[in-house]
């Protein structure tokens, strides 16, 4: 019921009306209520939009330089297009060199 209270609060109605208009029951909505309520949205929104980012930054932060494939140099495996080759052979070799890179 808290919730209901501080909600009336921040669009100037009680807590009772909000459960009632959340409960769809008959009440009256004044243009003056509908743009607390509509301003009261957006401020939150934006509140959220705002924490979001900041967390995605910090997110990022956290692996900055941290990232293996990075910060190695991009090999490439040429393979004839239009032609099929097994490579099973070659693939753990290709592998094992690339996992030993940081040991060189």
């Amino acid at each position: 019921m808290n919730a209901y209270d501080a909600v009336g609060r921040d669009i100037g109605e009680s807590g009772s009306w909000v459960r009632k208009f959340l409960g769809r029951q008959p009440v009256r909505l004044d243009a003056d209520t509908y743009l607390a309520i509509q301003d009261r949205y957006a401020r939150e929104c934006e509140r959220w939009e705002a924490e979001a980012d900041l967390q995605r930054a910090r997110f990022f932060a956290l692996g900055k330089g941290d990232d293996a494939m990075a910060q190695s140099t991009a090999q490439r495996v040429d393979v004839d297009a239009g032609r099929p080759v097994s490579r099973a052979g070659r693939v753990p070799a290709v592998v094992a060199r690339l996992v030993d890179e940081d040991r060189q």
